[in-house]
């Protein structure tokens, strides 16, 4: 990544701190700050404490978690670079949520009226430091601001059609299954008749059946109370129900990835990550194969969605938000939140590939094999 990630506006990765710039704040907030060492699962900055410090990540994972119903929550995951409670250096409000350390972790914490006492011993250095704080801030914000209005609009939709599949489609199904039963009794003996009634019976039954199924998909939004390898197996059984130009083989391989404390904001992305590149490959690649992989290690998750379909030149990528490209920026919205990385690689005429990583460890030590397992789209 580059040192000034920030200065290139067409740049959808989130602008943390490069080795080399903890290592100029570290030297010249030395009088002002101090290097501090948490282990894994301590809390690094708790609920409603009253503090005014930042941290910088030189190196570790940490998650942060608020309250939910006597419950905490993951919401966030920070990795080495960033920053943490650069909201509180700015003014003295309770911490409203709290940070736990994922992994051992290395900090530099300075304070704020340490920090005072440098802005007037050096104001230049003081600046510099809080406006490459600051342009850290008003890019999270932005992001949360544009990520945020994307997954409401889609969640109102999601909503709306599973209360209206239930409430009037799927109780017009069973109406019309009841009408039909009815009708095959009162037409009990003509024979001629009862094909037809048999036949309508089994379209209204396999409807009522893919609807149903697309409630359970569309209507529950936490995926965590079923795990990401449930949840993707639905999503790919869903798909062999459906209607596709072309005959589809899809490989799906991974390696127990609900295994290991996979946190919920990472599922969660990571399952829209995959569902949106396997649409884009069924719905425009006019392919014949999908390979999918997901594999976790100590080093992190890598992912891949592979097709051998049309293609399309790269010169039709970009990583910024115009007509056109809203896949793309969606996806780097979703990697790029909880500290990963994505790209699109495609060639006309032979295929294309997303590809990803999030340097999150995974918390079992024994190695586990992959396994595959395929489905099957029918034209």
């Amino acid at each position: 990544m580059p040192d000034d990630s920030f200065d290139n506006p067409g740049s959808l990765d989130e602008p943390i701190l490069t080795p080399k710039e903890i290592d100029k704040y570290m030297e010249y907030l030395s009088d002002y700050g101090k290097e501090i060492f948490f282990v894994e699962e301590e809390i690094i900055v708790d609920y409603g404490d009253i503090t005014t410090s930042i941290d910088l990540l030189i190196s570790g994972e940490a998650m942060v978690e608020i309250p939910v119903n006597d419950k905490w929550i993951p919401v966030a995951w920070i990795k080495s670079g960033s920053v943490i409670g650069e909201i509180a250096f700015l003014d003295s409000y309770p911490r409203t949520a709290r940070v736990i350390a994922r992994t051992s972790c290395r900090l530099f914490r300075v304070d704020r009226a340490a920090f005072t006492e440098l802005s007037e011993r050096d104001p230049d250095k003081a600046l510099e430091f809080i406006s490459r704080i600051s342009r850290i801030m008003a890019y999270r914000l932005r992001r949360i601001e544009q990520f945020d209005a994307v997954e409401q609009g889609r969640d109102d939709m999601r909503k709306e059609l599973a209360a209206d599949l239930h409430d009037q489609t799927m109780s017009e199904l069973s109406a019309i299954l009841m009408h039909l039963g009815l009708l095959k009794l009162t037409l009990d003996g003509h024979e001629e008749s009862a094909p037809d009634i048999e036949d309508l019976v089994a379209m209204v039954k396999s409807a009522d059946v893919n609807l149903r199924q697309l409630v359970r998909e569309k209507g529950h939004d936490d995926l965590t109370v079923v795990g990401l390898e449930e949840s993707l197996r639905i999503f790919f059984e869903g798909l062999e129900n459906e209607e596709v130009p072309f005959s589809i083989e899809i490989t799906y391989t991974s390696n127990q990835i609900d295994q290991g404390g996979l946190p919920g904001p990472i599922a969660r992305d990571l399952y829209q990550i995959i569902r949106q590149s396997v649409l884009n490959s069924v719905e425009h690649s006019n392919s014949e194969i999908i390979q999918v992989e997901i594999l976790w290690n100590q080093e992190g998750i890598s992912f891949s969605v592979k097709d051998n379909g049309v293609g399309f030149s790269q010169s039709n990528i970009t990583n910024v938000p115009e007509t056109g490209h809203f896949g793309l920026l969606n996806l780097k919205l979703r990697t790029e939140r909880v500290g990963g990385y994505v790209d699109i690689i495609s060639v006309e005429g032979k295929g294309t590939r997303v590809v990803g990583s999030i340097p999150i460890t995974r918390r079992i030590s024994e190695n586990i094999e992959p396994h595959t397992i395929q489905y099957s789209l029918s034209a």
